[in-house]
């Protein structure tokens, strides 16, 4: 066997366990049977600001403010990150991030949990100050309003031993660029297989 298959392979395959964090983002839903269209028929993407149905409550009302300002600034990110990532596929002719006429697709969805908790708190101990990432993405008929697939994310970060400084990296941040490329992938595979 070789050096690097005996030392450096289960090394690699260890850190890419870390550093993807606990959780998961689904694939796309099987395309519903009674839809009017599919995926694939469609050459124009609409990505709309998510809802935020985040209901974490702080004691303090500057923390409070804080984190809904967060949610709120998240809710356009996230969309910034998938049409972004969408558009990098090259498998749709036009990306917006606005409604517009004619037949497109619609991802649009919901937070349900942001978190960006404590990334000091993580250095430190690894496990206090998780953060979490978590959200239901449709894709619609931006036509008809019907849900043709979904997607659900749930990320949160990794409980490290303490010192471990790879569980600051998994930031709200780093959760939604991962799941926004997800997202793309995705559809453009739908695009292209079908």
């Amino acid at each position: 066997m070789s050096k690097f298959l005996r030392y450096r392979l289960p090394a690699s395959l260890a850190a890419l366990v870390l550093l993807a964090g606990c959780g998961s983002v689904s694939g796309l839903t099987r395309e519903a049977a009674n839809a009017p269209a599919r995926i694939a028929d469609f050459d124009r993407v609409e990505v709309l600001d998510f809802s935020a149905s985040d209901n974490q409550v702080f004691d303090d009302a500057t923390k409070q403010a804080a984190h809904l300002v967060d949610v709120n600034q998240a809710r356009r990110e996230f969309a910034d990150k998938i049409a972004e990532a969408i558009t990098a596929t090259g498998a749709f002719i036009d990306v917006s991030r606005q409604p517009g006429t004619g037949p497109a697709l619609r991802v649009s969805g919901d937070i349900s949990r942001y978190d960006e908790g404590n990334v000091v708190a993580r250095g430190l101990t690894g496990f206090a100050g998780q953060t979490h990432f978590d959200a239901t993405v449709n894709i619609t008929d931006s036509s008809s309003g019907q849900v043709l697939a979904t997607l659900n994310i749930e990320r949160n970060s990794w409980p490290l031993p303490v010192g471990a400084s790879m569980s600051t990296l998994q930031t709200t941040n780093y959760f939604m660029n991962n799941a926004a490329k997800k997202i793309a992938d995705e559809l453009a595979a739908k695009k292209k297989v079908q």
